[in-house]
């Protein structure tokens, strides 16, 4: 059985200039990425592609990505977190391309297995409120005997804030 984009292989072989076209069909962003690529060995954004194509296009191509992430990260639906890089892989495909800051909460039962992962917050650039009694609330009707808090930071910067030390 294929996996994941294997099962586009005739849009694996086209380069960048093609796909775009496909997506776009704008010749002068189709330009304005070979002009990237060649004369500067930069990579075309997906941002710039978005911002060319129609409006029910975009939203065609990005429910097809949403779903991707989606049905990827569902291949462990129910994964045993042991440590800390579990929850890296499992939250990855949710997180990291956020451009906001997000709260999710993991909750798991007696054997570390995922009950399920919900959204508990999201906030802005900087800052993600959480309410204490939403994150309770959700625990308790799941029945789970532990949960993980996971959040993002857009920005890169690794250090917790002093919200996210009071939180924890």
């Amino acid at each position: 059985m294929r996996k994941g984009f294997e099962v586009n292989g005739d849009y694996r072989l086209m380069d960048s200039s093609e796909l775009v076209y496909i997506l776009t069909n704008n010749a002068v962003m189709v330009n304005k990425v070979q002009e990237k690529e060649v004369g500067y060995g930069e990579e075309c954004s997906f941002d710039e592609v978005l911002a060319k194509m129609t409006p029910g296009k975009r939203t065609l191509v990005m429910a097809g990505v949403e779903l991707y992430k989606r049905c990827t990260s569902s291949k462990n639906q129910r994964p045993i977190i042991k440590c800390s890089t579990d929850i890296f892989d499992y939250m990855q495909p949710i997180m990291g391309d956020n451009k906001t800051e997000e709260c999710w909460a993991i909750f798991l039962n007696q054997s570390s297995r995922v009950i399920k992962r919900i959204r508990i917050s999201a906030g802005g650039y900087a800052a993600c409120p959480v309410d204490l009694r939403v994150l309770l609330k959700e625990a308790l009707l799941c029945e789970a005997t532990s949960f993980i808090l996971s959040h993002n930071h857009p920005s890169g910067n690794r250090r917790p804030s002093a919200e996210d030390d009071k939180l924890t």
